[in-house]
C-alpha cells in the first residue's frame, strides 16, 4: 500500500532542537516511505522482517529492505539524508554517532551528507569498496560483484577492499570497482545523473499541507540564514588575517561544501512545494480566497528560491577564494592577488548560469542556452590562459601551497565547466516549425467549427424517402470529406512533431521552444481525437445509408 510521507522537512527543521531526540535520541529515522519497506535485525533471518511505518524506530545493526515499486528516505540527526530506491537493502552501523557506517547489500542509494558531527564521518560499505564521505552528495550502487560510486558534489575517498588502495573521487566522476580490485574512473554529467533521481528525491516535502507552507518556508529561510552567517563570519575572519594556515583554509572549504548540501536539499523541498501549489491553482472552480492564498505561497516560494540563489553565488565566491597562506613568500603576494582577481573575473558570469541550472532551467529559451554555452566557452579560454600563468609561477615557487591550491581550483573549474557545456547543448527548433504547427492548430480549430455546423445540419436531416436519404447521404460524405482534409493536416503535424522530438531526445534540458511545440501538438492531438470519434460514427452511418439506398434503387 502506498503511503504518503510524514514530512522529511519536519525532521530537518526540528533537527536543530531536542525534538529529534525523541525515541532514545535516535541517530536516524524514517523521513518518508512509499510502497512496501521492511525492517529486521541483521542477525535474524527473513522471517523476522516487519512492515516499516514512519514511526518504526531504527537501531544499530538493523537491516532495511525496499521491495519493487517502493522506496525510503532516512533522515539523520545531523540533517543528512539517505534515499533508497526500489529493490535495495542496507544495514545500519550506528553504534557510534561520530563514525556512522551504512552497509549497501543490494540496490541503489543517494546520500546528501550535510552537517556531520565534528570530527565525524560516514562510510558506505559495498561488496568491493568502502566510500568515506564528509560533506558530500554521492550515489552508490552494487550488483553482480560490481560497485559504482558517483560524486555529485564534494569529494569521496574510496577504499578498494581487495588491494587496500585508496582512490579519491571528485565531483563529476564515477568510480567503478569490479571483483579482484579492478577499477575504472569515468566522467559523468552531474545534472543528468541528478535527473535520474528526480522521482525519488522529489518526495522531499511531498506531504506538506498548504496551511503549513508559511511555517516551512520560514524555517528554511531561518536555518539557511543562520548557517550562511556562520560560514560567512568565519570567512570574513580569515580574509582579515595576514596569512591563513592550511587547516583553516580546508575547514572553511568543508563548511562551504556542507552548506551547499543544505541548499541542495532545500531546493528539492521548494521545488516540491512549487509543484504542489501550481497543481492546486490549476484546480477548476477554486475559491477566490484560496486563489489569493496560493498566489501568496508562490510569491514566497519564489523569494526563498531567489535567496537560495544569492547564497549559492556567495558560497561559490568563498570556495574559489585563494587565501594568503602562511608559507607564501612575500615577493609573490602581489602576483597572487592579481591571479585571484583574474580567477574571480573568469568565472563570474558562469556563476549566473550555474544558479539557473541548479534551480530549474526548464523553459529557458534556445538563445539562453546558446548564450550560456558561449559564456562557459569564454570562461574556459580565460581559465586556460590563467592556468598557464599560475603554472609558470609555480615552477618558480614549487613550495607555494597557495599556488598549488590555485592550480587545483582552476582544473576543477575547467572540468566542471566542460561538463556544463555538454549539458547546455540543445537542439535548436526552427521558428518555422513552431509557426507551421501553430498554423495547423489554427486550421484544425477552424475546421472543428465548420464540421460541428455540418454535423448539426446532418443530424437535423431526417425522413425515409429516397430523396431525403440521398440528401442525408450527401451531407455525410461532405462531412467525411472535410474530415479527410483535417486528417491530412494532422498527419503532417504528427510527422513534424515526431521528427522534432526525435532530434531533441538526447538533450539534458527542455527549452521553451520544445515546450511550445509539445503544447501545440497536444492541442492538435486532442482536437483530432474528438473529430476521430465523430468520423467513425459518420462512416457507419454512410455505410448504412448506402445499403438502404441500394435497396431502394434496385
Amino acid at each position: 500500500m502506498k503511503r504518503i510521507s510524514l514530512l522529511l522537512l519536519v525532521a530537518f527543521l526540528f533537527s536543530f532542537s531536542p525534538a529529534f531526540a525523541v525515541n532514545d535520541n535516535a541517530i536516524v529515522r524514517f523521513g518518508d516511505l512509499h510502497g512496501e519497506v521492511n525492517v529486521r535485525p541483521n542477525t535474524e533471518d527473513d522471517d523476522a522482517y516487519i512492515f516499516a511505518e514512519l514511526d518504526t524506530p531504527l537501531k544499530h545493526d538493523d537491516r532495511i529492505k525496499t521491495l519493487p515499486k517502493s522506496g525510503a528516505i532516512l533522515s539523520f540527526s545531523d540533517m543528512s539524508t539517505f534515499v533508497m530506491k526500489e529493490d535495495s537493502i542496507i544495514v545500519l552501523d550506528i553504534a557510534n554517532e561520530k563514525n556512522t557506517k551504512i552497509g549497501l547489500v543490494a540496490g541503489n542509494i543517494w546520500v546528501n551528507l550535510k552537517k556531520m558531527v565534528a570530527d565525524g564521518s560516514m562510510e558506505i560499505e559495498m561488496s568491493q569498496a568502502v566510500a568515506g564521505l564528509k560533506g558530500t552528495n554521492i550515489t552508490c550502487s552494487t550488483s553482480r560483484g560490481e560497485d559504482r560510486i558517483q560524486v555529485l558534489r564534494g569529494i569521496a575517498s574510496v577504499l578498494i577492499k581487495e588491494t587496500q588502495e585508496r582512490v579519491q573521487v571528485k565531483e563529476g566522476e564515477e568510480l567503478i570497482v569490479k571483483s579482484g580490485g579492478k577499477t575504472e574512473k569515468v566522467e559523468i554529467d552531474v545534472a543528468a545523473e541528478q535527473k535520474k533521481w528526480e522521482e525519488a528525491t522529489s518526495r522531499l516535502g511531498e506531504s506538506i499541507q498548504m496551511n503549513e507552507v508559511p511555517d516551512v518556508l520560514r524555517g528554511i529561510l531561518d536555518a539557511e540564514s543562520s548557517e550562511f552567517a556562520r560560514v560567512n563570519g568565519n570567512f570574513s575572519r580569515l580574509i582579515a588575517m595576514a596569512s591563513v594556515d592550511e587547516v583553516s583554509a580546508a575547514e572553511i572549504l568543508k563548511d562551504s561544501e556542507r552548506f551547499i548540501g543544505v541548499l541542495l536539499e532545500d531546493a528539492l523541498i521548494l521545488a516540491s512545494l512549487r509543484r504542489k501549489v501550481d497543481q492546486a491553482l490549476a484546480t477548476p472552480e477554486i475559491a477566490p480566497a484560496d486563489r489569493v492564498m496560493l498566489a501568496a505561497h508562490l510569491k514566497n516560494i519564489a523569494a526563498a528560491i531567489a535567496r537560495q540563489q544569492s547564497y549559492q553565488a556567495e558560497i561559490a565566491k568563498i570556495m574559489r577564494y585563494e587565501f594568503k597562506m602562511s608559507a607564501v613568500a612575500e615577493d609573490i603576494s602581489g602576483e597572487l592577488e592579481m591571479l585571484r582577481t583574474e580567477l574571480a573575473q573568469a568565472t563570474a558570469d558562469v556563476d549566473a548560469v550555474k544558479a539557473v541550472l541548479s534551480a530549474n532551467p526548464a523553459g529557458q529559451t534556445q538563445d539562453w542556452f546558446q548564450e550560456s554555452s558561449q559564456v562557459c566557452a569564454a570562461a574556459l579560454s580565460a581559465l586556460d590562459e590563467l592556468l598557464q600563468k599560475v603554472s609558470e609561477l609555480l615552477n618558480e615557487n614549487p613550495t607555494s601551497f597557495e599556488l598549488q591550491a590555485m592550480v587545483k581550483n582552476i582544473n576543477d573549474q575547467r572540468n566542471s565547466i566542460s561538463i556544463m557545456i555538454r549539458s547546455l547543448t540543445v537542439v535548436e527548433i526552427d521558428s518555422a516549425t513552431i509557426t507551421e504547427l501553430s498554423q495547423i492548430d489554427d486550421v484544425i480549430s477552424d475546421q472543428m467549427v465548420i464540421l460541428q455546423n455540418e454535423i448539426s445540419a446532418f443530424n437535423n436531416l431526417g425522413g425515409s424517402t429516397v430523396p431525403e436519404k440521398e440528401k442525408r447521404f450527401v451531407s455525410s460524405v461532405k462531412v467525411l470529406s472535410n474530415f479527410a482534409k483535417v486528417r491530412r493536416q494532422y498527419l503532417s503535424a504528427q510527422r513534424l512533431y515526431e521528427s522534432t522530438m526525435k532530434a531533441s531526445a538526447g538533450a539534458t534540458y527542455r527549452t521553451s521552444e520544445m515546450e511550445e511545440v509539445e503544447q501545440t501538438w497536444q492541442n492538435i492531438s486532442d482536437r483530432f481525437q474528438q473529430l476521430g470519434g465523430i468520423s467513425d460514427e459518420l462512416q457507419s452511418n454512410v455505410a448504412d445509408l448506402e445499403s438502404q439506398l441500394s435497396t431502394y434503387l434496385k
